[in-house]
């Protein structure tokens, strides 16, 4: 179980380096525990916040024609030839998941392929491929990601498995699957274990290797593109999301690869980082540094519902050489350093309402939306307030704002909340993409103030999801 007084134990770290700067003793935390210590980050703390979280950011929506598509996890990219590729995701017994691109010159969104086709298995009636938890990641003129479980139930708080309805067969587990930045052509690459889906995945540009984790067992998967070869190096969270009691973990979501010794990171639930070491070909604990931050709140790592210690959202910065990343609900921005291996918090970047209230982020696995700009400084965030209501008396559960943080200056800014120029307000995001031409692109939820009246019409009445964009931040 969370307890919020840990986050607002975490919010007392500004005000403990400014007295570090001044040459002051920190201040005890709640309860009388010593105060945080200053780190390296300190100055970046002392910078005052730039921030209009009540400023409404226009955001303009490029229909897919996707219509019972409810989600997009992680999976939207920009790839080399200046297009988008996201894939629109459904939780249903008889929908899967599609591939999209969208060429922001012409202002044209293409179906690329369904997955259910492509796979063969919407013929053949089998729990179906309804989602990808993954980005597009570019090697040798290809795009590729890996599918997921879109069918499945939730038994209190644990989401599992469901049996296949009579006339399915059994979940074929994930696929590998590619597109051709060319021809558009997609292609069925492999599929990997059985009655699993691919949870996360990543890729290695400089050696041609896929790293995966899968759903709900936790089997950590490497491919070789260029030999065709699948490796399933085991279970490398307990049982993982299958487990019961203490054999329970939430598994990680993101994998962070280091370009020079193409060694993966990842987290476990209950604060363990792990590594695969390439020239070992094996995993291990990275000693000497945990995620368990008081920070980030207090997390019962055998309890589902929540990531608990595990990082939502990484990326590799080439010029610091250091991980940066963001854990879920506390929204805590971070510095991981692989080589010493020291990680350090730097500053909270959720919406300005929730970092003043103290809160954590409301949707209970965070926002894996954290982003780099073009000039290497600036961190961009899509995150979560708890909602408003309407002039016209409309409750809207959740907004999404965007977040920056320069890690030159310090600067932490909320420039407000998306509005779609209907009216419609985005309630959740899991993808983020920043495009040259100065827009910013996600595949946010999107609400449907009607939605009863399309439910008394046999429609689908839950919020849709489906491609926006917006204005990049002067």
């Amino acid at each position: 179980m969370a307890l919020m007084g840990a986050v607002g134990a975490g919010l007392i770290l500004s005000a403990t380096f400014r007295r570090a700067q001044a040459g002051e003793p920190p201040a005890a935390a709640p309860g009388g525990a010593p105060g945080p210590a200053p780190t390296r980050s300190a100055p970046a703390l002392l910078v005052a916040d730039r921030t209009d979280s009540n400023r409404v950011i226009p955001a303009k929506i490029h229909p897919s024609g996707f219509k019972r598509a409810d989600s997009c996890w992680n999976s939207l990219s920009l790839a080399s030839d200046g297009r988008l590729y996201f894939t629109l995701s459904i939780h249903a017994i008889d929908g899967y998941a599609r591939l999209f691109r969208y060429d922001p010159a012409t202002d044209e969104v293409k179906q690329l392929c369904d997955f259910g086709e492509l796979t063969g298995e919407a013929a053949r009636k089998m729990i179906p491929q309804g989602k990808s938890h993954s980005p597009w990641h570019e090697y040798d003129g290809k795009v590729y990601t890996g599918s997921h479980y879109g069918y499945f139930r939730t038994v209190g708080n644990k989401e599992q498995p469901a049996a296949p309805p009579e006339g399915y067969l059994p979940y074929p587990g994930g696929h590998i699957i590619s597109c051709d930045l060319r021809t558009g052509a997609c292609e069925d690459v492999a599929v990997t274990v059985p009655e699993d889906g691919l949870q996360t995945m990543t890729l290695d540009p400089a050696r041609g290797r896929i790293y995966g984790l899968t759903w709900p067992h936790g089997y950590f998967l490497t491919y070789d593109l260029g030999r065709r070869e699948l490796h399933n190096l085991g279970k490398v969270s307990r049982d993982g999301e299958a487990g019961e009691g203490d054999r329970y973990l939430c598994l990680c979501r993101a994998l962070g690869v280091v370009p020079e010794t193409g060694d993966v990171y990842f987290t476990n639930a209950d604060g363990e980082i792990l590594r695969y070491r390439l020239e070992k070909d094996a995993i291990e604990s990275v000693p000497g540094v945990t995620m368990r931050r008081d920070a980030f709140g207090t997390w019962d790592p055998s309890r589902p519902g929540h990531q608990g210690y595990n990082w939502r959202d990484i990326f590799w910065h080439a010029g610091h050489r250091v991980f940066y990343g963001v854990h879920p609900r506390s929204a805590w921005l971070f510095r991981f350093d692989p080589a010493e291996p020291r990680l350090e918090l730097i500053e909270r970047i959720a919406a300005a309402e929730i970092r003043h209230s103290g809160a954590f982020e409301p949707f209970r696995y965070g926002y894996i939306t954290l982003r780099l700009g073009a000039d290497k400084e600036t961190i961009y965030y899509l995150t979560d307030d708890r909602g408003l209501t309407t002039p016209e008396g409309r409750r809207v559960r959740e907004t999404v704002h965007l977040i920056t943080y320069n890690l030159r200056t310090g600067q932490y800014a909320d420039h407000g909340r998306l509005r779609l120029t209907d009216g419609r307000y985005p309630t959740m995001s899991q993808t983020l993409a920043l495009h040259p031409n100065g827009r910013l692109y996600a595949c946010p939820w999107i609400e449907n103030p009607r939605s009863s009246e399309a439910r008394a019409r046999g429609e689908y009445g839950g919020a849709t999801c489906d491609l926006i964009s917006f204005e990049m931040p002067a």
